[in-house]
């Protein structure tokens, strides 16, 4: 099973990359082993969208490093996400359970072992395509991920159109209504999609 991997570089990324990469019998389920890709960003969302891997673990250690998350979900809607955080940080916990990761780990004070435990038991809970029909909630996140495309654009037009309305008089505020509605709208797409997006892992016990 191909398992991308990439995110923020660092200790932690150093240290979820030994434990993904270290594939143990003893953590294993079902004869599957994982053969890990550490990958760059630049080369991230062409290797998520090539259908060829299994899932991506992404690390980040804080929220400007969740950007690309949001980006890869937009453009790979089945592919599963597995988040790895430093720990301690409910914001962004929060934000990329909002944004649909499959699944957040808080690295925190736990060892290599059991971080690979707990990597290895998340991969292992990952679907056989092979032997998965296609699931109906697919082209719905498909549709979701292109209305919410769209809705960035417009979001990005109408902050674009921002800076270039000074003082406080009413130009701004039919612009700032449409970057506070555009916001809601998401918000409510996306705990849509979180009920249709196939291939989500199991809830951690």
């Amino acid at each position: 099973m191909k398992i991308l991997f990439s995110g923020k570089k660092g200790m932690l990324y150093e240290t979820a990359l030994r434990a993904a990469g270290t594939s143990r019998p003893e953590a294993m389920t079902r004869e599957r082993p994982f053969q890990i890709e550490a990958v760059p960003g630049s080369r991230l969302l062409e290797m998520a969208q090539s259908g060829s891997y299994a899932a991506l673990i992404f690390v980040v250690e804080n929220e400007p490093d969740s950007e690309p998350v949001r980006w890869l979900l937009q453009s790979s809607p089945a592919l599963p996400v597995l988040a790895v955080l430093p720990g301690g940080n409910a914001r962004l916990r929060k934000e990329l359970q909002r944004e649909g990761v499959s699944q957040v780990i808080e690295a925190g004070n736990l060892s290599e072992a059991a971080l690979r435990r707990i990597l290895h038991e998340r991969l292992a809970a990952l679907p056989l395509k092979s032997q998965e029909a296609p699931e109906p909630g697919l082209t719905i996140t498909t549709d979701l991920h292109g209305i919410r495309s769209s809705l960035t654009a417009i979001q990005g037009l109408a902050e674009f159109a921002l800076t270039k309305v000074r003082g406080p008089g009413s130009p701004r505020k039919p612009l700032e209504g449409i970057v506070r509605e555009v916001t809601e709208v998401e918000g409510l797409l996306r705990r849509i999609e979180r009920k249709v997006k196939p291939h989500r892992l199991a809830p951690p016990k």
